[in-house]
């Protein structure tokens, strides 16, 4: 069995012109999926850079039990040189498990393809499947169905919670069905609090 994951905010205080997070404490105890939803530019991708190491809090203090983490941008920040199997072999050595990757996620025989030849929708299961071939203890998955198709999406989403469902998974969407969808854990960030989402989200929408 995997230890527990566990990740807790302290008091932490961020932001640019002004904050976008002021104070937050929040503690993540439980495995699976969080869904974060938020306007734009209300800080989400910043809370996942946060978590992942990449921004420093101005104060306050994030601490995490994961040894590896696996981010997904927005950006699919796939090597253009490198064919689609070698970007994932980046990450892990395991070839077989890669392409196995590759199948569940739809993307059946293109392993020896380069991206730049892939569709945007193709290019992005590519990336998430380099996420989850790293295989974090925690992952940070900002809005990582863009452009994927909705009956690409519906066949894929099983796996992924599959893949997630042992480890610690925040993921970014703007879709408020969409984070229906995946977990029962929907959250809305808006200044500098995380709340569950409010049922009346799933009917009016979110934009």
């Amino acid at each position: 069995m995997n230890p527990k994951i566990t990740l807790q905010f302290h008091n932490v205080t961020f932001g640019y012109h002004k904050p976008l997070l002021e104070q937050f404490t929040f503690s993540f105890e439980k495995q699976g999926i969080y869904c974060l939803l938020g306007k734009s530019g209300c800080g989400k991708t910043t809370f996942l850079k946060l978590i992942g190491g990449l921004l420093l809090p101005q104060s306050g203090v994030i601490e995490h039990t994961a040894k590896k983490i696996s981010f997904l941008f927005q950006e699919n920040r796939l090597l253009p040189w490198l064919t689609v199997l070698d970007n994932l072999l980046l990450v892990t050595k395991d070839r077989a498990y890669c392409i196995s990757l590759l199948n569940e996620l739809g993307l059946w025989g293109v392993e020896h393809k380069m991206p730049s030849t892939l569709s945007g929708g193709m290019q992005r299961r590519v990336a998430l499947a380099k996420a989850l071939a790293y295989d974090g203890d925690i992952f940070l998955l900002d809005e990582p169905f863009t452009g994927i198709d909705p009956q690409t999406k519906q066949h894929i989403l099983p796996f992924v919670q599959k893949k997630t469902a042992q480890k610690l998974c925040i993921l970014v969407t703007h879709h408020v069905q969409e984070a229906r969808c995946i977990s029962s854990s929907v959250y809305t960030l808006e200044k500098s609090t995380l709340q569950p989402a409010a049922p009346s989200l799933f009917v009016e929408g979110y934009s």
